[in-house]
């Protein structure tokens, strides 16, 4: 769907200068849009850029390969896993002490001491807090036609 409104566009109005897209609505780096709109795009990336998230979503990537298992959707395949991993973790350390409150705590410690964090550079949890990374980057592609983005600046977070 989101292909369909991206391709529609048409071509960019006059006296258009930049544009303002969401990245994960529009297919991240590889959202299909035409050169023109592409030139003066800047995306609110909320992941980590492609080349510096390159170690951290190999883990499961070869995971997923080994078991023969399709990856059709990258980010969310990797953020499933993911979530599977930090909960299997923190289950065989808990040493059958299954209490809710106890589980969502020593979540919310180990979360912060994590090497592999999948599409996130920030991963950490707080008390009464219900998403693990918030912020992200503004990005620009590279060229007209590739599916190389950079950074405008630094990590922002609200």
């Amino acid at each position: 769907m989101r292909d369909i409104c991206i391709a529609a566009l048409g071509p960019v109005p006059k006296g258009v200068t930049l544009a303002y897209l969401s990245a994960r609505m529009g297919g991240l780096e590889k959202a299909p849009l035409a050169a023109d709109w592409r030139a003066l795009a800047e995306m609110a990336y909320p992941f980590d850029l492609p080349d510096h998230r390159r170690v951290q979503v190999d883990y499961p990537l070869g995971w997923f390969r080994l078991r023969s298992i399709p990856v059709v959707a990258e980010q969310q395949q990797a953020d499933a896993y993911l979530g599977c991993i930090i909960l299997s973790d923190t289950i065989n350390h808990m040493v059958d002490t299954f209490v809710r409150d106890y589980l969502v705590e020593r979540i919310q410690e180990g979360l912060q001491h994590r090497i592999l964090t999948g599409y996130y550079p920030r991963l950490t949890l707080s008390l009464w807090q219900s998403f693990a990374s918030k912020g992200g980057y503004l990005v620009r592609f590279t060229d007209a036609k590739g599916d190389k983005v950079r950074a405008v600046g630094g990590w922002v977070t609200p």
